[in-house]
């Protein structure tokens, strides 16, 4: 990444939103009616006016350059520099700031708002106006908006905390704050409206893809959709198991149950690819490749080395030494070329899809819901072996069964090849000692492990959703940073927690913001846990 350019790029995109959305919704009728072109009649045609809209919100969940060596930036300050390198996905190869940057718990403004400004400057606007043109007149788009708003939004809270969400659109000076524990009932309530219109519009009309032209992820096939909002419902009831079990246990129940259930194979999966009027390059490939900014994670490396995982080069690929080395997150980094061509890159192409959700990832939720004792249509341990086939299949690692069966490999001890300080010996208790197999008679406290460690093998490589979900269960064993520039404010056992407010919220919504951290339930920095992460 070109730290100079960073600043300059977020603020045009943060401007071009800005203008979109003074176009798009403050002076519609002036500014984007052309007499002698299309009439409102002939908008409502196709859905076209509503329709133009999903692409907006689709390619700003995660971030997407829409030119040529553009916008990467966005989702490198976002996602890789965020969960990416949290979760312990990957390595950043870069010593941006002297070391002193949010790998090291030095959290730089810029980088840290860019989350919240693509969610509220790009994602929402959309869907608001999708919300005045079809709440009434075409509640099936409307339900299809209303899960875009969830699988946008879960993210962002799950980022800093309370949002401004009632007060959204509302047209006030001031966009007040909503706790987190509101925020969720909100995804909730937006999922479920999406479920049961889209449900209810598919028994109306079986076969029928109105919005097809401009869907970028299932090309209009509702039947995804509310697979898709199932699982995003069953993935938000585990998150927040530990603040309010009885809710969590409905939600799960709820989305397993339904006629339509949740994703339960790979053909379910929720991907933006190139297509359907789409062109963009995979941001990891573009910041692996052509910022040489980011490696393999070290925990990635102990994990999948240690069980010999064989998805592990579909994953990344071997340094010229002919082995897999990860960079360990937040170490003091003097020189960038000894930390980019020893280590491992991701086995990425610019054409790679973006997945945002799995089949994989519902078998081993589900899996922790029958070890609670809920009722997730199959057994803890089944759920468990049908999980890893699944990824391995998603992966093309072939047929998991010597794998699943392995009750003997664990996590290997990782050496730092550049600078050795940095390495975690054997029988270190950094290190985790969770084998693969099942075991019935184990205590839910290991068996939660397990399917927790292979949910985040499977996950990747959406660090996002694997820092939340350690931050939810303090699983799988991540390392913690060596060079921690927080001044004390973030330990290094347990990890940075949250990201604080945006700098440009205190500046131009300095009231509402200051409603978001009287209901943080701490100070707005790194620290404070968010309502969902607490001990059980």
């Amino acid at each position: 990444m070109k730290s100079k350019l960073i600043i300059s790029r977020i603020k045009l995109l943060g401007i071009a939103a800005a203008l979109l959305l003074g176009s798009c919704t403050k002076k519609f009728n002036d500014y984007n009616t052309n007499p002698v072109n299309a009439t409102d009649e002939m908008m409502e045609f196709d859905y076209l006016s509503t329709g133009v809209y999903f692409p907006q919100m689709q390619l700003n969940i995660f971030p997407i350059a829409q030119q040529p060596n553009f916008g990467d930036e966005v989702y490198q300050v976002m996602q890789n520099l965020a969960g990416d390198v949290y979760s312990g996905y990957m390595g950043a190869s870069n010593n941006w700031y002297g070391n002193s940057n949010n790998t090291t718990y030095s959290m730089i403004p810029d980088w840290y708002n860019a989350a919240f400004a693509r969610a509220y400057l790009s994602v929402m606007p959309a869907w608001l106006a999708i919300r005045k043109k079809s709440e009434f007149e075409n509640p099936h788009v409307y339900g299809l908006a209303q899960i875009l708003k969830a699988v946008s939004l879960h993210r962002t809270t799950d980022m800093y905390g309370p949002l401004p969400v009632a007060s959204f659109g509302s047209g006030g000076l001031a966009n007040e704050y909503d706790a987190q524990e509101v925020v969720y009932d909100s995804l909730f309530s937006a999922l479920n409206y999406g479920i049961n219109t889209l449900t209810n519009y598919i028994n109306l009309y079986p076969g029928q893809r109105p919005m097809a032209k401009y869907d970028l992820i299932y090309g209009g096939d509702y039947e995804k959709w509310v697979k898709l909002a199932n699982s995003l419902k069953l993935r938000l009831a585990l998150r927040i198991v530990n603040a309010n079990e009885s809710k969590a246990r409905t939600m799960a129940e709820e989305a397993v149950n339904h006629s339509i259930g949740v994703m339960t194979s790979n053909s379910d999966n929720a991907v933006l690819a190139n297509g359907n009027g789409a062109t963009f390059n995979n941001p990891l490939y573009i910041i692996c490749y052509n910022f040489d900014d980011v490696r393999m994670g070290a925990n990635m490396e102990s994990y999948l080395t240690g069980y010999n995982d064989p998805r592990l080069p579909f994953m990344f690929n071997k340094a010229p030494d002919g082995n897999y080395h990860g960079i360990r997150n937040g170490i003091n980094i003097a020189n960038k070329a000894a930390y980019t061509t020893p280590f491992s890159t991701l086995n990425v192409s610019a054409t790679t899809p973006i997945r945002w959700m799995s089949a994989a990832e519902m078998y081993f939720l589900r899996a922790e819901g029958a070890v609670r004792g809920w009722n997730m249509n199959g057994t803890a341990g089944s759920l468990y072996a049908t999980g890893i086939q699944t990824s391995f299949d998603q992966w093309g690692a072939g047929n998991a069964n010597a794998y699943i069966n392995d009750n003997s490999s664990i996590p290997a001890p990782y050496t730092d090849i550049a600078a050795s300080g940095n390495s975690v010996a054997a029988g270190s208790p950094l290190l985790a000692s969770t084998t693969i197999a099942w075991d019935d008679a184990a205590s839910n406290s290991v068996k939660l492990e397990k399917i927790i460690t292979q949910k985040w093998i499977a996950v990747y490589p959406d660090g996002q959703e694997a820092w939340s979900e350690f931050r939810r269960s303090g699983l799988p064993k991540i390392f913690p940073v060596v060079l921690n520039r927080s001044g004390g404010v973030i330990p290094s056992e347990s990890g940075i927690r949250r990201l604080p407010f945006p700098q440009t919220e205190y500046q131009s919504n300095a009231a509402g913001v200051a409603t978001g951290v009287s209901k943080l339930g701490g100070p707005d920095n790194g620290n404070t846990m968010l309502w969902w992460d607490r001990t059980p």
